[in-house]
């Protein structure tokens, strides 16, 4: 059930040759935006606070109300290597899931991040047991029902 059993989603999403992260809280209903940047993103972004009410109420009939977009306030001059979005869009999530500062993550420690991010993933690729999942992994049967029109 959305909003007990699920009461948040983090998403990165890449906006033009930019990454950003939002969290969506079914809960408050609310969607927090995660910019290095500082940047706003309307165009990309609130049309999520319009999709993701009438996802929910078609697939749990719960009230349909638009959620309300607020852009969380990051250091002055982050990414001055307008390379690192990516990084900051993923620690960001973490620092946010771990009710961390996002003073944490800056461009002094950019690097770090981006090395940690890369020797997890391929730790993760020589995992044994991941491995062994992957490989015994059915991907789920596709629904032949009628689509579901959202209103």
């Amino acid at each position: 059930m959305w909003d007990l059993d699920v009461n948040r989603m983090y998403v990165p999403l890449n906006v033009g040759k930019h990454w950003i992260s939002m969290c969506v809280n079914f809960v408050t209903r609310s969607i927090d935006v995660f910019d290095c940047e500082g940047l706003r993103h309307p165009g990309a972004v609130d049309p999520f606070a319009i999709l993701i009410p009438r996802i929910v109420k078609a697939v749990q009939s719960s009230k349909s109300r638009q959620y309300t977009v607020s852009y969380a306030s990051m250091p002055f001059l982050l990414n001055k290597s307008s390379s690192d979005c990516g990084v900051y869009a993923l620690k960001h999530i973490e620092c946010h899931l771990l009710g961390l500062h996002f003073s944490l993550v800056n461009d002094n420690n950019i690097r770090e991040a981006r090395q940690k991010i890369a020797y997890d993933l391929w730790e993760a690729a020589i995992d044994p047991v991941l491995i062994e999942r992957m490989a015994k992994f059915t991907p789920p049967m596709t629904i032949s029902s009628a689509l579901v029109e959202l209103e």
